[in-house]
Parts: structure tokens; C-alpha cells; sequence
């Protein structure tokens, strides 16, 4: 792997969150991750929104570009030692998603999907974003996050404001209508001071 800004991201991360859950993170491991993913990419409530719902040969096929790919890092995501979704974190100015803002060479982005059945709708949606803003903020120099859901998945909506993401406006991209978001490292530590204190910030002090 080069040495790019993702690179330098942990292969595993936990935290142990606010209600008394323990959130982590581990690097995808190909191939032994793709039954796990097939059977997610496959379920109902994810292929509207992700539309890899195809053969195991290109998923595979799909899975080894991306693991190729050194802009980003692939992880999967569990919750109390129970694996419940799947998120890439990756560098927002290598991106595609660069043509449709200005980018900063240290910005950061994710997609998240919760795949788990018996995971989704159950509220983990808000640590888990927080968690991996959390993670960015914690092993990266951005300064930003940046987000591009699409705008009618409303899940987002809800949590946004609470977790420190400002909506910026609509983009239009081939597959979707998405809303902008940005989360600024500053506003984010100062709002959650436990983050500020594990990355030895002093709430006020960030600029």
C-alpha cells in the first residue's frame, strides 16, 4: 500500500461507546469478508441505496478494485462483537466527490451501510457516526468531514445537526441526489469534549 492519507489509518479501532456499547472497526479481509458482504449487498433495505446486489464472481470483481483503490480503506463495522455493517473512509479531494465541491487536500469522507437485519432501525446509526468521525478526527490531519447521502434517505436528516454535520446544499450526481454535508473538526470536538480529551485537544483552544 503507498503512503497516502488513508493509508495511515489503523487496520482495527474500538471505542467504547456512550450507552454503554463497544463499537469497532476492522479492515475488510478479502476473501474471507465476501459471504458476509454478498449476503448484505443482497438484502432489501441495502440494495435500493447500494445496487450491488450481483453474482459472488463481481462482487468479487468489484471488492478487489476497491480494495485496490489508495484513496480509501474498506472496513467492516460490529457492535458489541457483533458484525453489523460495512464502511469506506476516504480521502474526499482523491474522490470523485471533489468535482462537485472545493475539496481540501486533508478532507475525509464515508458510506456507511448497516446490513445486519436485526441491526437496523435499532439506533445505532448516531454512535456509529460519531464513532467514525470519532476514528477520522483521531488518526487523520483533516480538519473536515464531508458526506453525500442520498437526500431521501432521511435517517441521516435526523442525526445530523445532533452529530455536528451541516448541511451545505443539494449536488446532483449520476446515481443520486445527494446532500452535502460538513463536519469541522473544531465544532465536533468542542460539542463532544470526551473526543476532545482522547485526542488531547483542549476544548476552545482548536482553531
Amino acid at each position: 500500500m503507498l503512503d497516502t492519507r488513508s493509508s495511515q489509518l489503523p487496520d482495527q479501532y474500538q471505542l467504547d461507546d456512550y450507552q454503554h456499547t463497544c463499537i469497532g472497526l476492522r479492515q475488510v479481509r478479502y476473501p474471507e469478508d465476501m459471504p458476509l458482504l454478498y449476503r448484505w449487498m443482497h438484502a432489501g433495505h441495502v440494495v435500493p441505496q447500494w445496487q450491488l446486489n450481483k453474482p459472488m464472481t463481481e462482487l468479487n470483481v468489484h471488492f478487489e478494485k476497491m480494495l485496490a483503490d489508495d484513496h480509501q480503506r474498506l472496513y467492516l463495522i460490529s457492535v458489541d462483537g457483533q458484525w453489523v455493517g460495512y464502511a469506506e473512509i476516504y480521502e474526499a479531494a482523491r474522490d470523485r466527490l471533489a468535482r462537485y465541491y472545493p475539496a481540501e487536500v486533508d478532507d475525509f469522507g464515508w458510506h456507511l451501510l448497516i446490513g445486519e437485519l436485526s441491526a437496523f432501525g435499532k439506533g445505532h446509526l448516531r454512535p456509529i457516526v460519531r464513532m467514525l468521525s470519532h476514528f477520522i478526527f483521531e488518526y487523520s490531519p483533516a480538519r473536515r468531514i464531508v458526506g453525500e447521502p442520498d437526500h431521501s434517505v432521511k435517517a441521516y436528516e435526523v442525526v445530523a445537526e445532533a452529530l455536528c454535520y451541516e448541511s451545505q446544499g443539494l449536488i446532483h450526481m449520476p446515481e443520486k441526489t445527494a446532500m452535502l454535508y460538513f463536519c469541522e473538526r473544531a465544532r465536533f470536538l468542542a460539542t463532544y469534549p470526551r473526543e476532545a480529551s482522547a485526542l488531547g485537544v483542549q476544548v476552545g483552544a482548536e482553531r
